[in-house]
Order: C-alpha cells, then structure tokens, then sequence
C-alpha cells in the first residue's frame, strides 16, 4: 500500500504547508521536514506578530530591561546569521549588529530603522540560513566550529525563536492592544 500523498497546503501530509498565512510543520514528515517546519513557523510568526503594526505604537513599549519589538526581530536576525552561517557553515567576515564594547548592541536598533526593514532583513537572513540548512547532507552534520550538530542548532534555533515570541507577544499587546497566538 502506498503512503498517502503530502496534502502541502496544510502540512497535513509528509511537506511542510501552509495554513492561516503560516508554515504548518508537516504531520507525518520525516525529522528534518519537521524540524525546518516548525523553525519556519516561528519566524512566519514573529513575522504575523508585528506586520502591520505602527512603528510609533511599537516603539512606545519596552519591558523594564529595554526589550522592544524592534530590537527583539534585530536580534533575532544577527543568531540566526551567528548560529548557521558563521558556527555550523564557518562563514567568515559577517557582519554584526553586537560589538565586543556593546555586546547588546543588536537589541537597540536606530530610530530610523522601522519594523517593514527589520522584518524584511529577518527574512533576507532566514534565506541565507536555510540555503546552508539546505546544503548539509543530515541533521547529524557537525559545524566548522565549536562542535554542534546541526539537529542541536536547529533545535536551539526554534527554541531561541520561540522563547522571543512570547516577549514579543507581550510587547504588541502593551502597544495596541493586539493579541493572539496566530492567524485564524
């Protein structure tokens, strides 16, 4: 008997699909599709969380340590630029937001860089990452530096995503009122 075929547009099959403008990890896939399924659902869902939302009215909330949402998405970009491309892909001569004299440095954007930019260089950046996801032969694959697996990485990925998720959860409601845990 034959597998059921991958039902792509809502990941209820073998793929990775799509349900409420969101990546739905695969039901049934196989670990990799998993877990690249589940890493991309939470960035569509930082994503959700903050489109639309007035630079302004986001700007105006921080939690007491300084925490925005500009910051958070900034953030977000320079690990996942960090973890894949620089330690699992060993990548040289990056670029990064943090320096040794200000290691917080990614969390404060300037003024002038609104949510539309961040968002766009988060997902700009996630395409690089998942180009050198892509490339690896198996989750087993160890990096050119410091001696991770990339299963781990991708792991500490939808771990570290989904941990700023619900900071920035908190940070859209304190600035508009908006909730929700995702798209209907």
């Amino acid at each position: 008997m034959a597998a059921a075929p991958a039902v792509a547009e809502s990941g209820s099959g073998s793929a990775n699909g799509i349900r409420g403008g969101v990546t739905e990890a695969a039901h049934v896939g196989d670990e990799r599709t998993t877990l690249t399924g589940f890493l991309q659902r939470q960035r569509d869902l930082v994503a959700w969380k903050l489109r639309g939302g007035d630079d302004g009215a986001l700007r105006s909330v921080a939690t007491a340590s300084g925490l925005t949402t500009h910051g958070v998405v900034r953030h977000l970009e320079n690990v996942e630029r960090s973890w894949f491309r620089e330690v699992f892909a060993g990548e040289t001569d990056l670029r990064y937001d943090w320096t040794d004299e200000d290691p917080n440095a990614e969390f404060m954007p300037a003024e002038d860089v609104g949510m539309t930019e961040l968002l766009r260089t988060y997902a700009e950046e996630t395409a690089r990452c998942d180009t050198v996801i892509a490339a690896a032969p198996t989750l087993d694959a160890v990096s050119a530096t410091r001696g991770f697996s990339l299963r781990w990485i991708v792991c500490h990925m939808i771990e570290e995503t989904g941990r700023h998720l619900g900071h920035l959860d908190l940070l859209r409601e304190q600035a508009d009122g908006r909730v929700g845990e995702e798209p209907a």
